[in-house]
C-alpha cells in the first residue's frame, strides 16, 4: 500500500491536535508554513548532513548564553531562576541530570534522564525537551568515553518514554537522539559553527519562537550538553 492509499488515524487521546498516525508512524498533518521537520506530513524536512566541531560550537553556544532571554523555560533554571509549578518541585531532579552532565557520569545521567521524562506541561513537556536538547547535541558533540554505551541509552530512554510521556513527545524525542528535529534547532547549531554573531542571535531567536516554550527548554539542553553555562544556583 502507497502512502497515498494509507489512511491516517488518530493519536488516542490527541484527537484536536495537529498529529496523526500514518502507518504505525506519528506524522504533523498542519501546514507546512508553520514547521520545518521531518515528521511534516505534506512538506518533510530532513537536514543536510553535518559534521560540527565541538570546540566551535561550544565558542557560539558561550555567545548565545551571554545575550539570551533566560526567562523562557528551562532556561530561567540554568540562569538560577524561581520556575513555575511544577517544574520549582523538581528542581532537584533537573540539578542531577547537570551534575551527572558535567561529571560524565553516564550511570547517574541515564538515573536523572528518567527521571525527567514526561515532566511538566503541553503536548511535549518540559523535560522531553531538555532531554531531547542534551541528546540531540550529544549526537553531534559526543563525549567519547559514552560512545559505545550511547545505543543502549537511548533504546532504555525510548521504552520508558511510552509509559513516562505521551506518544506524541515519545516521537519527537526519538528524532532529537537520532540528531533529526527542527529546521531551526539545526539552523542553530550552523549558526553556532560559524561563529557570526548576528546569525547566532537570529538563529536563537528563531529557536525560541517554537511553541510556548519548548524552543528555550531544547536550548536548554544544548548549553547544558556544550557545558558552558554555570551550574544552577539555588533561586532567591
Amino acid at each position: 500500500m502507497s502512502c497515498a492509499d494509507a489512511v491516517l488515524q488518530t493519536v488516542p487521546g490527541f484527537e484536536t491536535t495537529d498529529y496523526a498516525v500514518l502507518s504505525g508512524r506519528i506524522v504533523w498533518t498542519g501546514s507546512k508554513a508553520r514547521t520545518d521537520h521531518p515528521r511534516n506530513l505534506a512538506h518533510p524536512w530532513h537536514a543536510a548532513p553535518a559534521v560540527y566541531d565541538a570546540e566551535r560550537l561550544r565558542k557560539g553556544a558561550a555567545m548565545a548564553w551571554r545575550g539570551t532571554d533566560t526567562h523562557i523555560g528551562l532556561l530561567g533554571w540554568l540562569a538560577g531562576q524561581r520556575l513555575v509549578f511544577p517544574l520549582e518541585l523538581a528542581r532537584r531532579r533537573l540539578d542531577a541530570l547537570a551534575q551527572a552532565l558535567r561529571a560524565h557520569d553516564l550511570h547517574a545521567f541515564e538515573g536523572a534522564a528518567l527521571r525527567v521524562l514526561g515532566l511538566g506541561h503541553g503536548l511535549t513537556p518540559s523535560g522531553d525537551d531538555l532531554l531531547g536538547g542534551i541528546l540531540f547535541t550529544l549526537a553531534y558533540a559526543p563525549i567519547p568515553a559514552w560512545h559505545s554505551a550511547m545505543p543502549g541509552l537511548h533504546a532504555r530512554i525510548r521504552r520508558a518514554a511510552e509509559s513516562a510521556t505521551n506518544p506524541i513527545s515519545a516521537a519527537l524525542l526519538d528524532d532529537l537522539m537520532r540528531g533529526s528535529s527542527y529546521r531551526v534547532l539545526h539552523a542553530v547549531f550552523d549558526a553556532f559553527q560559524s561563529g557570526e554573531a548576528a546569525r547566532i542571535t537570529d538563529a536563537v531567536q528563531a529557536l525560541l519562537r517554537l511553541g510556548a516554550s519548548s524552543g528555550g527548554d531544547m536550548l536548554a539542553g544544548v548549553f547544558l550538553a556544550l557545558q558552558i553555562c554555570e551550574p544552577p544556583a539555588e533561586p532567591l
